[in-house]
């Protein structure tokens, strides 16, 4: 009988940022060092001190879950912790454990501030956390990293569900978000997926089909994409971006260079140097919702 050997969430990501690329751990030790930035803004509701109850219940019920092995490294297979602490871009932000074991008393207050911009205690059952991880065919968002959740009767879904419940209904509801226009993304947007700069790659090479195919071809050998096309890139595109937040939007710091404040990891080309670009600058707009229409100028 062959002797088997327990791996730890850390033991699997090592091997995993070892074999694909060394920045991942870079970035991890970043994430964890005391002299970053505040990752993400906080409302006036969030910054309000909790309730050491609900924190204490944060610590029992929500954060084993983000820590739990799940057999591996690949998407509904890896722990949350593989990726939602060294991606310190993202809105699902967590901080580097502290043990083994999990995070210290001061980590998890950190998160819970973060954790609770993704609930809505108004309407518990559309909130983001939950929504993420959700088979979309049970009503899910989609996610990058995989399906954890087949249906909205799995129990870790209902744990989650159920702690949101607890938490002050009037507490953590977000704010509204401004409507981002699908006519600019049809005229300006997608005008940049078709033309690539010097030296790169076309954004279709990469994100032509997929939970990331925001830039499908145009079928049919036609050059520009008809409403169907542009509704479905549309889509996809929605839920890479944070309307009403361009520095939180995956969309648009996936192609900025780390050192002009983009994600750490882009397998594609890193397109804007700095949030300077010109081409950023119309796209942040469009992602606050002040772009409209058909005007790119």
């Amino acid at each position: 009988m062959r002797a088997t050997r327990h791996v730890t969430w850390q033991q699997r990501f090592a091997a995993w940022a070892i074999a694909t690329t060394g920045i991942f751990l870079v970035a991890a030790y970043q994430a964890a060092s005391p002299s970053a930035e505040p990752r993400f803004a906080q409302t006036a509701t969030a910054q309000a001190a909790p309730r050491p109850a609900d924190v204490e219940s944060f610590r029992k019920t929500i954060e084993p879950i983000f820590m739990r092995d799940r057999g591996g490294t690949m998407a509904g297979y890896a722990a949350c912790v593989m990726c939602h602490t060294w991606q310190t871009s993202l809105r699902f932000d967590l901080e580097t454990p502290a043990t083994d074991a999990g995070w210290s008393a001061e980590q998890s207050q950190m998160n819970f501030q973060m954790i609770t911009q993704l609930v809505n205690t108004k309407s518990p059952e559309n909130s983001w956390l939950l929504l993420k991880p959700l088979e979309p065919k049970a009503g899910g968002l989609g996610h990058t990293g995989g399906t954890y959740w087949t249906s909205r009767e799995d129990p870790e879904f209902q744990a989650v569900l159920n702690w949101i419940r607890s938490l002050p209904a009037d507490r953590y509801v977000p704010a509204p978000q401004p409507a981002v226009d699908f006519e600019f993304f049809r005229s300006c947007v997608q005008n940049v997926f078709a033309k690539p700069r010097e030296g790169h790659i076309n954004c279709s090479n990469c994100h032509g089909a997929g939970l990331m195919g925001f830039a499908p071809l145009p079928r049919d050998g036609r050059t520009t994409w008809n409403e169907e096309e542009a509704r479905a890139a549309f889509r996809v595109i929605s839920r890479l971006i944070v309307a009403g937040n361009p520095e939180k939007s995956r969309f648009m710091l996936k192609p900025l260079h780390p050192d002009g404040g983009g994600s750490y990891a882009h397998n594609g080309v890193r397109r804007w140097q700095t949030r300077d670009d010109p081409e950023w600058q119309m796209l942040a707009a469009w992602v606050r919702g002040e772009r409209k229409g058909s005007s790119c100028s």
